[in-house]
């Protein structure tokens, strides 16, 4: 009886062996691997992150294996409850073909001690007040001893929430652009813009970006009282991707109907400051705004063409 109970207890321990390294739930001791989701929208004046409905979420994503062991047919998974997968910076990545809301990358393997990073978008929903966006990441482990003896584990990363806000008529948006893209407001508005990124963004992907269509003290007494405020809080960083030789363009345009009875235009303003033509002072160190045309129609009204490197107040004055 006691050979009969220890041949039983030998034979229990091995099961449990084989269950904890090749089943699903199996984890080796050697690798161990982390996922972290990263937002890369939060305003300079609203650290909470947020976009206006259908704009788009910049994400950072970083995967790392922090053991010593390989792992194999690595599957990360960025999931959202409500927005739509838009673009990622690595070909790895892609939509996932059943489900629009979620991103998926596919590696072959990741050497202890290495990682994989991405950075991808997601698209707003046009409501609702908030996204919910959760990574994770399912790997195979290195193969240990016999053939099939692969260890399977999923880790899930803590989810990261996106606020909504509205467009307010499109006065305001709120967005991640990237380069070559086009931020702008309703062409109804008696003020509104269009920024357009450089084609490229140095070693970014994409870039928080601000622009709001409002009111303020006018410039002058017969001057009008709306304004244009641009957020792009990287152009105000040492490491700012735009420069005098890698601006992004704008259009300001003031509609007739936004015109003061009286009001004889002097220019466009930069923080209360006037923004002069680039023919007599080009884009410099010391020179951060500047206007290709400024143009004054009876039906068109008034439209200010020009490049800039930092981002400011836009008034006409």
């Amino acid at each position: 009886m006691t050979r009969k109970r220890t041949l039983v207890s030998i034979a229990v321990v091995l099961i449990a062996s084989c269950v904890a390294v090749g089943s699903a739930g199996g984890r080796s001791s050697s690798t161990s691997v982390t996922v972290v989701l990263r937002p890369l929208i939060g305003t300079s004046t609203n650290e909470i992150q947020q976009v206006t409905f259908g704009g788009k979420i910049g994400f950072g994503l970083d995967v790392s294996n922090t053991g010593t062991s390989t792992v194999n047919h690595v599957v990360i998974v960025v999931d959202s409850d409500a927005a739509t997968f838009s673009d990622a910076s690595s070909s790895a990545c892609a939509k996932d073909p059943q489900y629009a809301t979620r991103m998926v990358c596919k590696l072959q393997q990741m050497q202890g001690g290495t990682g994989f990073s991405v950075d991808l978008r997601f698209t707003a929903p046009t409501s609702g007040s908030s996204v919910v966006t959760t990574p994770s990441v399912t790997v195979d482990a290195k193969t240990q001893g016999s053939s099939g003896n692969n260890g399977t584990q999923t880790v899930t990363g803590a989810s990261v929430t996106t606020a909504l806000v509205s467009s307010a008529a499109n006065a305001l948006v709120k967005t991640f652009a990237k380069g070559k893209e086009a931020v702008a407001t309703s062409s109804t508005l008696p003020q509104h813009s269009k920024f357009t990124m450089p084609d490229a963004l140095g070693s970014l992907y994409g870039v928080d970006t601000s622009v709001e269509e409002t009111t303020g003290t006018p410039l002058c007494d017969k001057c009008p009282k709306y304004v244009t405020i641009l957020e792009i809080p990287d152009s105000l960083t040492a490491s700012s991707p735009f420069s005098p030789t890698n601006p992004f363009s704008f259009t300001v345009t003031l509609l007739p109907a936004g015109e003061p009875k009286g009001y004889n235009p002097t220019g466009l303003y930069h923080d209360r400051g006037l923004v002069p033509m680039c023919a007599d002072s080009p884009l410099s160190a010391t020179v951060h705004i500047c206007l290709d045309s400024f143009q004054v129609g009876k039906k068109t009204g008034i439209v200010a063409i020009g490049r800039a490197y930092q981002n400011g107040r836009l008034g006409f004055g």
